[in-house]
C-alpha cells in the first residue's frame, strides 16, 4: 500500500469535510443565501486555496444557473483508407486493433478511445514564438484541407507560452462551451505542428433543469487535485463538462452537466462540478 498517497487522499477529505461543514454552518443552502456577500466565507475559500499556494486573480462570477443537464453523444471514428488518405495525404491501407499510423513525411495520426484524433505533422520548434495575425487563415485553410466541419465551434481558449500557443475551439450550446466536444491546434512559430480533436454529433435537452451552485463553493473542490498548487486562477466560467475517466473507450452516449471551468496562468485548466 502507498502509504505516501493515502495519506495525501486522507488530508485532502479532511479538508474538504471541514469546508462543506462550514458551508452548511453558513446557511449557505439557503437559496435566498448569496456566499458571495459572505465576506467570512469568501475569505475561508481563500484561506484554503492558499495553503496550496494557489492565488485567485480574477472576479468569481456573483451569479447561479438554471440549466439543462445535456444527453451528448460521440462521433465514433471509424478508421479506413479513406481517413488515412485526408489526414495523411497517403493511401494507406488500415489493419485491425491498429490505432497510430505514419505516412513518409513522418506526419502520425493516431485514434484514441475511439473518438479521440490526434495528427502530429512534426516535432515542435523551441523557437520564440512570433504570434502572426495569419495563424487564423491557417487554421482555416488546415480545416478546409482535412474536410472538417467546424460550424457550431467558436475559439473558448487561447494560451501563449515562450515557444508555443495553443487554440481552442469548443461546441457551443446556448452560449456555453460544450468542452468535451474541441478542436486544440497547437502552433509554434512555424505554423501548426499538431492538431486534436473530439466531437459530439448530437446534443438533446434532458427535460428538467438543474440550479447550480455558486462558483465561490465550488472553488474548494480544487484542494481534490493534489497536482493542482502553486497556480494563479485567472478565470471562472460555466461550461458544459463529462468526466473522462478509464472508462471513456466505453463511452459513446453519456449526460454533460453543467460545471464550473477554472482557467490558471500557466494554461492549465480543471473542471469542477458545477452541481450537487
Amino acid at each position: 500500500m502507498d502509504w505516501n498517497k493515502t495519506n495525501t487522499i486522507l488530508i485532502t477529505a479532511f479538508i474538504i469535510l471541514n469546508v462543506f461543514l462550514f458551508v452548511s454552518s453558513k446557511n449557505i443552502r439557503n437559496a435566498e443565501h448569496n456566499p458571495n456577500y459572505d465576506k467570512e466565507f469568501a475569505q475561508e475559500v481563500a484561506y484554503l486555496l492558499e495553503e496550496k499556494n494557489i492565488k485567485i486573480n480574477v472576479e468569481i462570477p456573483n451569479n447561479i444557473y438554471i440549466l439543462p443537464v445535456l444527453e451528448t453523444e460521440y462521433e465514433i471514428i471509424k478508421i479506413d483508407s479513406n481517413l488515412l488518405t485526408n489526414f495523411l495525404n497517403e493511401r494507406i491501407e488500415p489493419f485491425e486493433d491498429v490505432y497510430k499510423y505514419t505516412n513518409s513525411k513522418g506526419e502520425t495520426l493516431e485514434i484514441i478511445d475511439g473518438k479521440k484524433l490526434r495528427l502530429t505533422l512534426r516535432n515542435k520548434v523551441d523557437d520564440k514564438i512570433n504570434e502572426d495575425s495569419k495563424i487564423q487563415e491557417e487554421i482555416n485553410n488546415f480545416l478546409k484541407e482535412k474536410n472538417i466541419d467546424a460550424s457550431g465551434y467558436v475559439e473558448s481558449f487561447k494560451h501563449t507560452s515562450e515557444n508555443e500557443c495553443i487554440y481552442a475551439y469548443t461546441l457551443k450550446y446556448n452560449d456555453y462551451s460544450i468542452d468535451n466536444s474541441y478542436m486544440y491546434f497547437f502552433v509554434d512559430n512555424e505554423g501548426i505542428y499538431k492538431f486534436e480533436m473530439q466531437r459530439i454529433i448530437s446534443v438533446d435537452e434532458i427535460p428538467e433543469k438543474i440550479r447550480t451552485i455558486y462558483a465561490i463553493e465550488a472553488l474548494p473542490r480544487i484542494l481534490t487535485y493534489p497536482e493542482i498548487k502553486n497556480k494563479e486562477i485567472i478565470k471562472i466560467e460555466m461550461t458544459y463538462y463529462s468526466a473522462e475517466d478509464e472508462n471513456w473507450h466505453n463511452i459513446e452516449r453519456i449526460n454533460s452537466d453543467p460545471t464550473w471551468k477554472v482557467i490558471f496562468s500557466d494554461g492549465t485548466q480543471i473542471h469542477l462540478p458545477g452541481i450537487e
